[in-house]
């Protein structure tokens, strides 16, 4: 009972100090969203220009490194450098909540030399164990620190989706992994900080941490649960209530809807500041506040200097400032919510179903999902994948080894057709055979259905498949307007570069650098990864934006108020019923809760 006691009372000292780290949170996420992050981007993309290396991708990393060694050295740089920078990022919230909770008071320009200081006193084994805690334990282990130079590495939807479809094996070591990292992770969290603090080494501060949190790991687990759960409560009521307030207003009272979502949609972005603050903080805040707690905590460091009170006046002139610089901000936001709210919704995307299947109706890239999902759902696009056999014909499968669906632990790209069509594949309680490209484009144009060809290939020279397939499919694909698409950003300048009519799209396996400079004409990415800045780039190029693969009406939602070209989904039925809603019943409501998750 003493221990929940204690869990809420420093859970509600948290809460109630939240505008105290107002200043710190927002003044350093400002700077490293709009300048820090900017210039780094544009700093790749000139460094990747100057090589004449158009795009970044697992499949050219390898002839980066050997072939363009200057770029290479160059982006090891610039990895180094947002290392750095979120290291000092760490730092200085660390000191600020630090300082906070010794009652300290300290000016920002305080606050930065002392960052400086630190950043100056960083030794390689600190680094060393910076870049395990960061890039390994932090993201994945979920301990709440998530900052915006880090914000691309994640893990994609689709991986979660696969890890928890598969076996149980796959589901208990991706569990029991995540379980191991998180345990590490609360083992060493006091590490960082006795270095940062008490300029422990490396070796001590381990040693520390580990002995500490021996005796109390549980109960810093509590400390987790205890502020995380509250700041995911009050942040899910509040955007519930606000939303649906604005929903009983749409209902009863339709002549104020437009101002009360303004105000409505004012009070979400405030809501959503608060949870930036929060959920930055947090983990600093336990650190901090345990560390009090049980007497280890140091006393302010030596290197700490006090500095002379402000002049009175000047802090006059300063509030005045910051208060007219409030009112020009909301203004802004104002009109931009009116903006926003009034938007209509103009582009209806694509509907493109996922290797032909809708539901779980059959088995993938088989004909007679085809049948099925084109005359039930009747899908703009079918997406299908083809590869190459040894004998140079194309068979429908998406799998580079067919042992998964068929038991037959061979790659297709090994066998011959006639190997090939031997194997059985099971899927969804069914059965098919693996389809020649023949016959499932003669089964396509009988049934009046344009494809999305994806072609699939592990070769590194890609030369001879782009040949064959031109060879054989150039006139139909052109004729019956099918598009292709590859995760080989060499098969698709080909196959643009051969033949200038057909429309191609290259798969973008992840999003570092935004866009890549490409002949393509659409870009096909995760749905989890995309954002609005991706989106805004891509058009500006000239360029379409597919996403795959958003299976529920929440998600296919947030992609069409993306405004994305092109939908590829599981879920055709509800994909059909979210566009037919889209253009029928967008309320204020529901773009405000599409602000919310698109945002939030």
């Amino acid at each position: 009972m003493k221990y929940l006691k204690e869990s809420v009372k420093n859970t509600w000292d948290f809460l109630v100090k939240t505008n105290v780290y107002f200043r710190d949170v927002l003044l350093m996420h400002g700077f490293i969203l709009f300048v820090v992050i900017p210039l780094l981007s544009s700093s790749t993309k000139f460094i990747l220009k100057r090589g004449a290396i158009h795009y970044l991708s697992y499949d050219n990393l390898g002839e980066i490194a050997t072939q363009h060694p200057a770029v290479t050295f160059l982006l090891v740089v610039i990895l180094l450098l947002i290392l750095l920078l979120v290291f000092f990022e760490f730092t200085f919230l660390l000191l600020s909540v630090y300082f906070i909770e010794k009652k300290q008071p300290v000016s920002l320009k305080q606050l930065l030399r002392m960052t400086m200081i630190q950043l100056k006193k960083l030794r390689p084994s600190v680094f060393i164990f910076f870049l395990f805690y960061f890039l390994l334990i932090l993201p994945i282990g979920g301990l709440s620190f998530n900052s915006d130079l880090l914000a691309r590495i994640k893990i994609p939807a689709f991986i979660m989706d696969f890890i928890f479809t598969n076996r149980l094996l796959i589901i208990s070591g991706f569990v029991l992994g995540y379980l191991v990292l998180i345990y590490i992770g609360i083992r060493l969290i006091f590490a960082l900080p006795e270095m940062i603090l008490r300029d422990r080494p490396f070796r001590g501060a381990f040693k520390e941490s580990f002995l500490i949190t021996k005796r109390r790991f549980f109960a810093i687990i509590g400390r987790f649960l205890f502020i995380g759960g509250a700041i995911l409560l009050i942040t899910g009521l509040s955007f519930t209530i606000v939303v649906g307030a604005q929903a009983l207003i749409e209902e009863f009272f339709p002549d104020y809807a437009l101002i009360s979502a303004v105000f409505a949609m004012t009070l979400l972005q405030f809501f959503l500041l608060v949870n930036l603050v929060l959920s930055t903080v947090g983990i600093f805040y336990i650190i901090i506040d345990f560390m009090n707690d049980e007497g280890f905590l140091p006393e302010i460091p030596k290197w700490f200097y006090q500095e002379s009170l402000p002049n009175p006046r000047l802090e006059g002139i300063k509030n005045t400032l910051l208060i007219l610089i409030a009112v020009f901000f909301g203004v802004g936001v104002s009109l931009y919510n009116m903006d926003y709210l009034n938007q209509e919704i103009t582009k209806i995307p694509l509907t493109i179903s996922h290797r032909g299947v809708d539901d779980g109706n059959g088995v993938q890239n088989s004909l007679a999902s085809l049948q099925k999902t084109s005359q039930s759902q009747h899908p703009d696009y079918v997406e299908m994948d083809v590869q190459m056999t040894s004998d140079h014909q194309f068979v429908v499968i998406h799998d580079f080894n067919l042992k998964n669906l068929g038991g037959v632990n061979q790659a297709p790209e090994k066998m011959t057709l006639a190997e090939i069509q031997k194997v059985t594949l099971k899927e969804n309680d069914q059965t098919a055979k693996i389809p020649t490209f023949d016959s499932y484009l003669a089964e396509a144009k009988r049934l009046n259905q344009k494809l999305l060809v994806e072609i699939k290939t592990q070769q590194k020279d890609t030369a001879p498949i782009v040949q064959v397939f031109l060879k054989k499919y150039q006139n139909e694909i052109v004729s019956n307007h099918h598009m292709l698409q590859s995760l080989s950003f060499s098969i698709v300048e080909s196959l643009k570069t051969q033949v200038p009519q057909l429309t191609v799209g290259y798969i973008l396996p992840f999003n570092v650098v935004g866009p890549p400079i490409t002949k393509a004409d659409f870009l096909t990415m995760e749905y989890s990864t995309i954002n609005h800045n991706f989106i805004s780039s891509a058009k500006e190029d000239g360029k379409k934006v597919f996403v795959w693969t958003p299976n529920s009406s929440e998600d296919m939602s947030r992609m069409i108020f993306y405004e994305v070209d092109g939908i590829i989904t599981d879920q055709m039925a509800t994909l059909n019923q979210t566009i037919k809603d889209a253009q029928t019943k967008v309320t204020y409501s529901d773009k405000l809760l599409n602000f919310v998750i698109g945002v939030g």
